[in-house]
């Protein structure tokens, strides 16, 4: 990813959309009612079972973009393309996004950027090919593949010692940070060409909590609890560490709906984006409140990459007047 700063006469025309589902029960945020006969709520060896209906339904809330991140004077910041895994939110309200293959960018409370970390190079602090952000405890570590290792910065932000990826980590597809340990999905192909993906609570764990044969296991975690996802069938298991909590299913057709990115949000809320039957490169975003129960849907809308603790939500958007993409802080009114 590299910057493009557009000119001060270029104008980004936003269309205006996000969401925001706040950690409250779903009758109260125009959720399913407990009495629904779409929902079927079952119980087994103390996990939850949640089924929703399979019917798609719109969001009702007022949404309004405050504006997309941007630089110190307050131009668009524009990025070649963006995920969730290269962007982390703090408790302070800070943005921290890796912005190309040299350098984090952090973002204050008003959105401009404040301070840039890193440099191209080989040791600490410098980059390769950035590709993940995390953090743990007061630690920010970037994940470095063309370094092989996890780039960190401490409390201060002052770069600390490299540390190399190896073990687990060297197989890794995805993995993110627990009190105690990591959680990771590793990928691995057999003599039969198959690919397998696993997904452990913790590096040096025998025991996988999910496994999935052909097919690439979709996780997304936060705080003590991650949701993962094993293809084909529309379903989702949260846990918190290594316990199973619950299972989310919506009876679609698992032939034609693709679940592609999960993202599970400080609120309690699970965002789920899929692909939509019969339109080429469309998607869907489906909304699950903290009780597990689906709310609503957005069209074409991808999960939200952050939340910020005053209740902002950005979103990624393509640039309608040119290349790249803009991280939007959007608020809501329901």
């Amino acid at each position: 990813m590299t910057r493009r700063r557009p000119s001060g006469r270029r104008r980004s025309v936003l269309s205006v959309a996000a969401l925001l589902l706040a950690a409250c029960g779903s009758a109260a945020c125009g959720g399913a009612e407990p009495s629904d006969p779409s929902v079927v709520r079952a119980d087994s060896a103390g996990v939850r079972l949640i089924t929703s209906g399979p019917e798609d339904r719109a969001l009702g809330w007022t949404l309004t973009e405050i504006g997309p991140l941007g630089d110190a004077d307050g131009h668009p910041w524009v990025f070649d393309a963006m995920t969730p895994l290269q962007v982390l939110t703090d408790r302070g309200g800070r943005t921290y996004v890796i912005g190309g293959d040299t350098a984090v960018l952090r973002f204050g409370r008003d959105g401009r950027l404040d301070r840039v970390l890193g440099a191209s190079g080989g040791g600490p602090g410098a980059f390769g090919r950035p590709v993940r952000i995390a953090a743990q405890a007061d630690t920010l570590i970037v994940t470095d593949l063309g370094k092989e290792a996890l780039v960190r910065f401490g409390p201060t932000l002052d770069p600390v010692d490299d540390r190399p990826l190896n073990g687990a980590l060297t197989t890794a597809e995805w993995h993110a940070y627990r009190a105690g340990g990591l959680w990771v999905v590793q990928g691995s192909g057999g003599e039969d060409g198959v690919h397998r993906s696993v997904l452990r609570a913790d590096t040096l764990s025998g025991v996988p909590l999910l496994e999935a044969e052909g097919a690439t296991i979709v996780a997304h975690a936060e705080g003590p609890r991650v949701v993962a996802h094993r293809p084909p069938t529309y379903e989702v298991r949260l846990f918190e560490g290594p316990r199973l909590l619950a299972i989310l299913r919506r009876p679609v057709d698992s032939a034609v709906v693709a679940i592609t990115r999960l993202a599970l949000h400080k609120d309690g809320t699970l965002w789920v984006e899929r692909t939509v039957p019969g339109v080429a490169d469309a998607i869907r975003l489906d909304v699950f409140g903290p009780d597990g129960v689906y709310v609503g849907t957005l069209e074409d809308r991808g999960v939200p990459v952050g939340l910020l603790p005053n209740g902002e939500v950005l979103f990624v958007r393509v640039r309608a007047d040119g290349p790249g993409v803009l991280i939007m802080r959007t608020n809501i009114r329901r």
